[in-house]
């Protein structure tokens, strides 16, 4: 497959709206500007070394994170992610406050998610047959099919931060299907439907500390990992513009003005993604799926 063509600037020229418009954007260590003097590679190894032994975490320190798979068993990088995610989840919105503050001024204004995505890719060779297993880490620890991020709970108008914490190669990283780029795709609410015209995909790759930035409704697939090394990223997603959602998601998501977070205003933040439609059908799902348990409740 051939490589993705990527546009490589700097977090001040940054323009979301070319993001927006199908570019594929790479910073150049962007996410050691972010992480604020706390790089995430350490944090990285401080989780290996709690979870699997202090001496997977000395010997990664050597040989990289992309050696995980040498040190760890399955069970154990389950639980680095798992820990990896509790110890970077109370700092990611910073991250993305951080990100709001260094770009230069955009054409509308951004919205930051507390979504968070650790992704740790070991190779196929490692999770062989263990999918059912970890069937609840689809997208986390093993890969994810072709799909289309608004499919689920997520706007229209939002933008994946793509933050490499290990070195991604072209055949542990992303696949991007940029001929597909706002199609209309029939999906069946999580997967794409087969035989329909997509172009061929291509792949990324990128350097400890890189990010991509490329919108949401980019058709994106996990690349399975049939290369040597584990593959290390941490995703974040952001909204140019008020948020907007697919008629037909399955879920909703909110994102805040990052202006009135850790103001007295700050539970009006997620205002604009509240009074929206997709607000409306999720509280309309959510009824839904409660109707059946209280009809058996007072039945």
């Amino acid at each position: 497959m051939p490589l993705a063509t990527l546009r490589v600037t700097t977090l001040r020229e940054l323009d979301l709206g070319d993001v927006l418009a199908g570019e594929l954007v790479v910073v150049r260590g962007g996410l050691d500007q972010l992480a604020a003097g706390r790089p995430f590679a350490h944090t990285a190894l401080e989780c290996v070394a709690a979870v699997a032994s202090p001496e997977a975490g000395h010997r990664l320190t050597s040989l990289g994170l992309e050696a995980l798979h040498t040190v760890a068993e399955v069970a154990e990088i389950r639980s680095v992610r798992d820990e990896l995610d509790r110890r970077v989840r109370p700092a990611a919105h910073q991250l993305l406050l951080r990100f709001a503050e260094k770009v230069s001024p955009q054409r509308r204004r951004l919205y930051v998610s507390d979504h968070l995505g650790v992704r740790i890719m070991p190779p196929r060779s490692c999770v062989d047959g263990r999918e059912g297993q970890l069937r609840d880490y689809t997208g986390f620890l093993i890969p994810t099919d072709a799909h289309v991020d608004s499919w689920f709970n997520t706007a229209l108008n939002s933008v994946n931060l793509w933050m490499a914490v290990s070195r991604v190669r072209h055949d542990n990283g992303l696949l991007l299907w940029p001929d597909a780029y706002r199609s209309p795709l029939r999906h069946d609410g999580v997967r794409l439907v087969p035989h329909q015209q997509i172009g061929e995909p291509v792949e990324v790759e990128l350097g400890r500390g890189d990010v991509l930035l490329f919108a949401g409704d980019h058709l994106h697939a996990t690349r399975p990992n049939t290369g040597p090394e584990t593959r290390w990223v941490v995703t974040k997603r952001i909204c140019l513009g008020p948020p907007r959602y697919h008629p037909h998601a399955t879920g909703w998501t909110p994102y805040a003005d990052p202006r009135l977070l850790g103001t007295p205003l700050a539970p009006l933040a997620p205002l604009r993604s509240t009074l929206t439609t997709g607000r409306a059908r999720q509280l309309l799902r959510s009824t839904r799926r409660s109707l059946p348990l209280r009809g058996r409740r007072y039945g």
